[in-house]
């Protein structure tokens, strides 16, 4: 592998060593003009109250400059474990994610992401479902799946998994996406998962490969999982917890939402009737699945006519 541009080294550098996140990274890089000038920086500069960084942030950031080689061998190291390191502007970086306010700086990726991976849809649900919802987020994947639909998802336990069996058994495609680095695949339970799906897919995360994961990593991940997609589709969600506040950032994203309405109400589907009351779309089962495909296309043609009649409206100034 040829050794990565001095560009990307010191993006990588930058975001995988100081904890900064995809808004600081901007915020920094933006008030100095360039990663080069963060890392050229002086003291007094760092300092600024208006970047918000900590002295041990300060502290890494001056040191970067003379480290770099070691960030050449992490990447090479990743790449022959079958893992690539992308940043914004190269071809394997997924391209909905540049839509997102504050686009991570870096990607890891074990797979690829193709074209004809979207429309993707989002399956998302709670970590202790039902044995029923266990299998209602299986088999709507699967039935995706059948429709040429690739299925997002975020590798948990529960509704996640059964979410990327079922494309996988449906001979789909799917992405799942981390709220760790890619060298802390959890649960361990689902690492042979996470092989099946960087065949048939993509893995991936925006945090650094070692990174643990944690409840802001995680809730940080949901965003992702509704960008990658054009809807969310929740089957069981309590009152509270990541499925809602993927779909809650779907709706600002743009995505449409969508939510399982089981016959009989129980714990595990709290979350689901408040989607519902609130405006989602209500599915009965896999046999909704061709109509909600539809329904995906005609939504896509409306916002992206929508942002051509935007774009297309005069000014007089």
């Amino acid at each position: 592998m040829p050794t990565p541009n001095m560009e990307k080294l010191r993006t990588v550098a930058l975001a995988w060593s100081t904890g900064l996140g995809p808004a600081g990274f901007a915020r920094v890089v933006n008030h100095f003009g360039s990663t080069r000038q963060v890392l050229e920086a002086s003291l007094a500069d760092l300092q600024l109250p208006s970047l918000r960084l900590s002295g041990e942030q300060i502290a890494v950031i001056r040191s970067l400059a003379a480290r770099l080689d070691d960030y050449v061998r992490q990447i090479e190291d990743l790449r022959r474990s079958g893992v690539i390191v992308v940043c914004p502007w190269e071809d394997d970086y997924p391209r909905l994610l540049l839509d997102l306010p504050h686009p991570p700086p870096v990607i890891t990726m074990a797979g690829r992401i193709l074209a004809g991976d979207e429309p993707a849809v989002a399956i998302v649900g709670t970590r202790r479902p039902t044995p029923e919802g266990f299998e209602m987020a299986r088999r709507l994947a699967h039935a995706f799946a059948q429709e040429r639909t690739t299925v997002v998802s975020g590798l948990a336990l529960g509704c996640d998994t059964g979410a990327h069996l079922g494309a996988l058994e449906g001979a789909g495609r799917t992405i799942a996406v981390l709220g760790s680095g890619l060298r802390v695949i959890t649960p361990r339970e689902n690492l042979a998962l996470a092989r099946d799906i960087s065949q048939h897919g993509a893995v991936l995360s925006e945090q650094p490969p070692e990174a643990e994961p944690t409840v802001g990593r995680l809730m940080a991940r949901n965003r992702l999982q509704a960008a990658l997609s054009r809807a969310v589709l929740v089957v069981e969600a309590r009152q509270q917890g990541g499925a809602l506040e993927t779909a809650r950032m779907a709706l600002e994203q743009g995505r449409a939402v969508w939510a399982v309405r089981w016959p009989q109400a129980h714990e595990e589907s709290q979350g689901n009737e408040r989607l519902i009351a609130e405006g989602a779309r209500p599915v009965a089962g896999p046999q909704d699945v061709p109509a909600l495909r539809l329904e995906l296309v005609d939504h896509i043609s409306r916002l992206s006519q929508a942002r051509k009649s935007s774009a297309d409206q005069g000014t007089l100034f």
